[in-house]
């Protein structure tokens, strides 16, 4: 085994091949080189030190103290790696998680029964494919980074969830700690930019194949993801794809995702992608950015109509709001890599949606409306000579956002006893496809309208010969009779008829 004195005099002969050595104190936490250093070869010596020490368990920093450049070289101990079977595993358990949440996503796009090969196919290629791309993508590019930066970085480890999403993301460990601002602005980009550079055309292909015709949310209400300045942007592009705001083709939402998880990263706080980024930028005044940061995030979820923004901040804060500084934080950034952090802070604004989703509660309505303009009415009028019939037209419009079964049925409010006859002819459907009329049963009728649908309602009303000119009334009562949600109660529409 090395003596202290060989082992001391190892390092010194491998810090001299990098500096000039003015000063050595040993103390039981480190080895201090005081050195002499050349601003222009400082990052580089210090880079090349660094490779030397580190598979020797050696862990050397570089500060300014007292007018000086000292070098502290650490014992570390050996690392200890596991092996790959816990990544595979919890991909393999994200893999099944998120195709489910495909399959939920095609059934919520398409109508088609959950458990079936048609929406676990297609939920898997349109939805976990791409999500689990961008995801991975991400995380690849904070490995492969580290790697070019002589940093050891375990492989992706993703974490499974429940639909829709089906994951929490993915995540990398640093085996190593990151060796100057250089290669941690370029760690911490590298993330959200290789994911924004694939959620991007995702997402185009998405909204390519979105749209089609306005269907009612299956269960009632439903969930609106709002779109960043970015998505926004690119689905002007395809305004067949906004027709439906329940209905968000799985690709296209696999593409918001994708863009609102590289917001997130790229938040200038504690441990985040961002905070890497801010960091590197402002060294130790980036904690002010990062406070900054995780207020903005309370204020945003007690203003906006999203509150998980206070549950991500007070992750934030569990995790820590300071970073710890790289092993070389005396070496500046050069401009081009400032110019890297200005891009970061561009594809922040462009990505950030401050309300992401929107719950929109069941609502159950309607509303009785001319049959000529659609306008809102709130009684009908006719005139019909003695003698003679006519038939008078309304519609019944579903105001809701669920489908619906109304009942309509007429109160005579005793014409009938004076040879009056009112009858309801029929009811056809407007909305979704050809118009279809609804049979009459008892002069009453119940018809199912969607959310985009509406009906026309016929009645015939004979009047007596002997009926006096004068204005008689009487009434068409309606209801909602499924789902029984929203307005249960009986609603009214007036029916006067003059009779001359």
């Amino acid at each position: 085994m090395m003596g202290v004195d060989a082992e001391i005099e190892g390092l010194r002969a491998s810090v001299s091949r990098y500096f000039r050595v003015t000063q050595i104190v040993v103390n039981p936490f480190a080895i201090t080189f005081h050195i002499a250093v050349d601003p222009a070869t400082l990052d580089a010596s210090f880079d090349g030190l660094r490779r030397d020490l580190v598979p020797r368990n050696y862990v050397p920093s570089i500060v300014r103290e007292g007018g000086e450049t000292v070098l502290h070289v650490q014992k570390r101990p050996e690392p200890r790696f596991r092996g790959a079977h816990v990544n595979l595993l919890l991909l393999a358990a994200t893999v099944a998680t998120t195709w489910v949440a495909g399959a939920v996503n095609w059934q919520l796009y398409t109508d088609v029964p959950l458990f079936s090969f048609d929406a676990f196919f297609w939920g898997f290629v349109s939805f976990t494919v791409p999500l689990l791309l961008i995801l991975g993508a991400h995380e690849m590019g904070h490995y492969l980074t580290a790697k070019r930066h002589a940093v050891r970085a375990s492989l992706p480890f993703f974490i499974p969830s429940v639909p829709i999403l089906g994951t929490f993301g993915a995540f990398i460990s640093m085996r190593d700690p990151i060796p100057n601002r250089k290669a941690l602005l370029e760690i911490g980009l590298s993330g959200p930019l290789v994911g924004f550079l694939l959620a991007v055309p995702i997402t185009i292909v998405g909204l390519f194949l979105g749209g089609g015709e306005v269907r009612p949310p299956p269960a009632g209400g439903g969930e609106i993801t709002m779109p960043s300045l970015l998505f926004g942007w690119m689905q002007s592009f395809f305004p067949d794809a906004v027709l439906d705001p329940f209905r968000r083709h799985p690709t296209a939402f696999a593409g918001w995702v994708g863009l609102f998880v590289t917001s997130i990263n790229l938040l200038p706080a504690g441990q985040l992608d961002g905070g890497h980024i801010a960091r590197a930028l402002l060294g130790e005044r980036h904690k002010y950015l990062s406070w900054g940061a995780v207020v903005f995030l309370f204020v945003l979820g007690f203003v906006s109509d999203y509150p998980g923004w206070i549950l991500f901040g007070m992750i934030v804060l569990l995790l820590g709001t300071r970073h710890p500084p790289p092993l070389n934080d005396i070496t500046r950034l050069t401009p081009s890599r400032r110019a890297l952090g200005v891009l970061a802070i561009a594809i922040l604004l462009v990505t950030f949606v401050p309300t992401p989703l929107i719950a929109v509660p069941a609502n159950a309505s309607f509303a009785f409306e001319s049959a000529s303009d659609h306008a809102a009415i709130t009684e009908l009028s006719a005139t019909i000579a003695a003698g003679t019939a006519r038939t008078i037209a309304f519609d019944v419009n579903n105001t809701g956002n669920v489908a619906e079964t109304v009942g309509v049925w007429i109160d005579p409010q005793n014409l009938n006893s004076f040879g009056w006859s009112i009858l309801i002819q029929d009811f056809v459907k407007y909305g979704d496809g050809a118009p279809q009329t609804v049979p009459v049963s008892a002069n009453q009728t119940r018809i199912a309208l969607n959310a985009t649908e509406y009906a026309t309602l016929h009645i015939l009303v004979q009047v007596p010969g002997g009926a006096s000119s004068q204005v008689y009334s009487w009434a068409v009562l309606a209801r909602i009779e499924e789902p029984g949600v929203g307005q249960p109660f009986v609603q009214q529409l007036p029916v006067r008829i003059t009779v001359v």
